[in-house]
């Protein structure tokens, strides 16, 4: 059994905890943006390839205290590297430090560097390379004078799923609007609008999601396929089981933006993805009417940070207006970090979930708006 830690964003540890679960990982333990687990190598590809809410997947290799750079250094030369990965692969070095003892974490992975270096230049008289886009990387985790030396089995972060070509000014990470579908409860068939799309990255995760889609469907390249003990047959049966079936009775997905170039972006990275059946329109969000009695709406409107608002108050509150006065019998769900402006719809919220966009606070905030004699309730 492996021991693994999957990185998240923050407001998502439960939704990723969940994921885990129904893949059979075992000892699960939530802890702040990340999820440990216990589990065979299957499941660490499995993690990689099919975690929609993770962003890199860890295995620990070493733990251990240290009070200086030195004993970093003996802490490095304590693994056997060449067991690990073959001096023909590059390496990257991530050092992430909460410690007084230390101050300069450049220095902290050059030493790290050093190590992994001498070690096989003492065995084989020559070493590997370090290139910022390597074939294996290392995290090195520090806190107070403890430190935890980890392989990164995912390379580039899981975001980064492959079929996304452009993005707009403020564009939303693929993890978190895979989050946000999770936890808005989506059941794949109601019909599901983003009225402000963007690139259209909401309604691309919501289409995956639908067709059984994994996550990682379009990408690669993992870090884990460059260690010694990469298992091809392995990773080939991961993903033949996980290849996406027929699927009859596909909702109904919106992406509207009002913003032409928006929806061409949005368009194109379906056309990237391969994906079809996603409606996208142009239009303003205060001009639409829902063509169906019930529904979803999820978005993420401007924040009056990267794209300004001449006055957000007014703005959030004509969206209230616009919700109230024509989606009757619909929800809608709002993710945005202007929290004064969210309060400013105008009507009560059933939840809010504190959530992270990149490095705003936000809250994702849910609405119902009833039909008939529930509206006064």
């Amino acid at each position: 059994m492996h021991k693994y830690l999957i990185k998240t964003l923050q407001g998502l540890e439960d939704t990723l905890a969940e994921e885990i679960r129904q893949l059979g990982g075992v000892d699960i333990n939530i802890e702040n943006r990340a999820v440990g687990v216990r589990g065979d190598k299957r499941l660490g590809y499995e993690l990689n390839y099919l975690c929609r809410t993770a962003l890199s997947v860890l295995t620990p290799l070493r733990e251990g205290i240290v009070q200086n750079e030195d004993q970093l250094y003996e802490l490095m030369q304590t693994i056997t590297w060449h067991h690990i990965f073959d001096i023909d692969k590059t390496f990257l070095i991530n050092v992430v430090c909460y410690s007084d003892l230390f101050r300069n974490s450049h220095f902290l992975a050059q030493k790290c560097k050093d190590a992994i270096v001498d070690q096989f230049r003492q065995r084989f008289s020559r070493r590997p390379s370090v290139d910022k886009d390597a074939d294996i990387r290392i995290n090195v985790y520090i806190k107070g004078d403890n430190a935890i030396i980890s392989l990164d089995l995912s390379g580039a972060p899981l975001f980064k799923r492959g079929y996304r070509l452009e993005t707009g000014p403020a564009p939303i990470n693929e993890v978190l609007a895979a989050g946000l579908i999770a936890l808005s409860g989506w059941n794949k068939k109601m019909p599901l609008v983003d009225p402000m799309c963007g690139a259209g990255t909401i309604m691309l995760e919501a289409a995956m999601l639908s067709r059984n889609i994994p996550a990682q469907y379009w990408r690669n390249d993992f870090s884990f396929m460059h260690l010694i003990d990469f298992d091809p047959a392995l990773w080939r049966a991961v993903k033949e089981t996980a290849r996406p079936k027929p699927v009859n009775d596909l909702p109904v997905l919106i992406g509207r933006d009002i913003n032409r170039h928006f929806i061409n972006l949005a368009k194109s990275n379906a056309q990237q993805a391969g994906i079809e059946g996603i409606l996208w329109e142009k239009g303003d969000f205060f001009n639409y009417v829902p063509q169906s009695r019930n529904g979803m709406l999820l978005f993420n409107p401007p924040y009056d940070s990267r794209l300004p608002l001449k006055d957000a108050v007014s703005f959030y509150s004509r969206i209230g207006d616009h919700l109230k006065q024509n989606f009757g019998g619909w929800e809608a769900w709002i993710i945005s970090s202007h929290l004064q402006a969210v309060k400013r719809v105008g009507l009560k919220p059933s939840r809010k979930i504190p959530l992270f966009n990149g490095p705003l606070e936000c809250r994702f905030v849910h609405f119902e708006m009833y039909e008939g004699s529930k509206k006064n309730e």
